[in-house]
């Protein structure tokens, strides 16, 4: 991958959030906030190149709308999400990980040991993030 202005731009947003979960539009603005303006296809092609050199998990949330985040390592990488059916975002779920990592691994077994290649899980968890459940709790903090 060549090391243009808008690849290190890429690069450098999802390093500044590392937690974000972002759609085609959403990139393409911040990029051009960050001085590396590029058109739609150029962000596309960014993205999937990014993508499909693991640096970036794609995936389609609840609204059939495509969003990349940093692609999780190493025991993160199967952990499962929560995605708000309202605002979208989505957070890893850390708590009970060594068990869910247990069950994964278990699954990803019996699928190859029956013949199955080039497994992956992905696991979201669907429901209202705190802000949207309690909108005046959260602006009263």
């Amino acid at each position: 991958m060549r090391a243009t202005r808008a690849t290190r731009a890429l690069a450098q947003l999802y390093e500044a959030r590392p937690n974000a979960a972002l759609t085609e539009p959403e990139v393409e603005t911040a990029l051009a906030a960050a001085g590396a303006p590029v058109n739609k296809v150029t962000v596309y092609r960014l993205l999937d190149r990014f993508a499909t050199a693991g640096l970036l998990h794609k995936q389609v949330d609840a609204a059939r709308v495509t969003r990349y985040a940093l692609a999780p390592q190493g025991e993160e990488g199967t952990a499962p999400r929560f995605e708000c059916d309202d605002c979208h975002r989505q957070f890893r779920l850390s708590q009970g990980s060594a068990k869910v990592q247990s069950a994964l691994k278990q699954v990803l077994q019996a699928l190859a040991t029956a013949g199955h290649e080039s497994l992956a899980v992905d696991i979201a968890v669907h429901g209202r993030c705190a802000e949207c459940a309690h909108p005046t709790e959260g602006a009263a903090a």
